[in-house]
């Protein structure tokens, strides 16, 4: 499932605040990396420069992999591209077959012109393939604890468009050894009724909808881990209610969370939320890594 992993590059250290999960899933998965640059012709020598970069990069990428026990052997190459940043990258995703293309999205000025946080959000907008998009650095402590994916979120709403993610979570739960926890968020109910005191509360019947709510959701997440369960992962439940990428982001912070994995689509399910609009939300906040699905990827040999 990531055969193939194209990282891109903009010549900046904010950039390879990814190349650490790169090398965890490179690792386990006996992944081939292709670090790639856009080269800016505008700038004189700007692609030997480039090259200069990726060859540096390259070489500590196969120095950090060389001391780990790696699933088959890891080969890294690099590569300088000419042209639109974004329209390059997809370009290339599609003729090299990539599995997941992984990068930061907040990069910076670095050797060209091109940000890599601004591309980020156009190869999003035009991908079929999986994205991991990093947002932020490692904190010292996970840095040196060794294993960095250890606890996978996986948000669903319940349809069968939202579960896009779901095998990719999977299979990087197995090879990783991570737990995986299933979170359903229920939007409010609004229909409230206003007190001569100016309280708001429910009719009877609006708790009886309420707990049918979360009865279905529960029930749902459930018959997703069982089948989890069967394959030897570790998978939790929970829900929440309030609005879902809010929910997302706090319940992540606070458990700790290491990588949210999420469709780019989804429609109205259980809980009436469409994953297209929270997913969205979720790229723009928050600093946990973000393991995006298009609800129909495409599938790379």
């Amino acid at each position: 499932m990531f055969r193939k992993v194209l990282v891109p590059l903009d010549g900046s250290n904010t950039a390879e605040v990814v190349l650490p999960y790169v090398r965890e899933i490179a690792a386990a998965f006996g992944s081939e990396v292709i670090l790639a640059s856009v080269v800016d012709t505008s700038i004189a020598g700007a692609d030997r420069l480039y090259r200069y970069y990726l060859e540096r990069v390259q070489e500590n990428l196969r120095k950090g992999l060389a001391g780990r026990n790696t699933s088959g052997e890891v080969k890294v190459h690099a590569e300088v591209l000419a042209g639109r940043p974004a329209s390059e990258i997809l370009v290339y995703a599609s003729e090299k077959h990539v599995n997941l293309i992984a990068m930061s999205n907040r990069g910076r000025s670095g050797l060209g012109k091109w940000l890599l946080g601004n591309i980020a959000a156009k190869v999003l907008r035009a991908t079929s393939w999986p994205v991991l998009l990093v947002r932020a650095p490692l904190g010292r402590m996970a840095g040196e604890e060794g294993r960095l994916l250890k606890q996978i979120l996986l948000p669903l709403d319940g349809s069968a468009a939202g579960e896009a993610a779901l095998p990719y979570a999977e299979t990087l739960a197995l090879k990783l050894n991570a737990e995986m926890v299933l979170l359903q968020v229920l939007e409010p109910l609004s229909d409230m009724v206003s007190g001569s005191d100016g309280s708001a509360s429910w009719p009877a019947a609006m708790y009886e909808v309420e707990e049918k709510r979360k009865a279905l959701a529960l029930a749902y997440l459930e018959g997703v881990a069982g089948g989890l369960k069967k394959k030897g992962l570790r998978a939790y439940i929970a829900t929440a209610v309030g609005t879902p990428a809010e929910e997302i982001i706090t319940y992540a912070e606070k458990h700790a969370s290491d990588l949210i994995a999420v469709s780019a689509h989804g429609r109205s399910g259980v809980s009436r939320w469409v994953f297209g609009s929270v997913t969205d939300k979720l790229l723009h906040s928050g600093h946990t890594p973000i393991f995006m699905v298009p609800a129909q990827p495409r599938m790379s040999g």
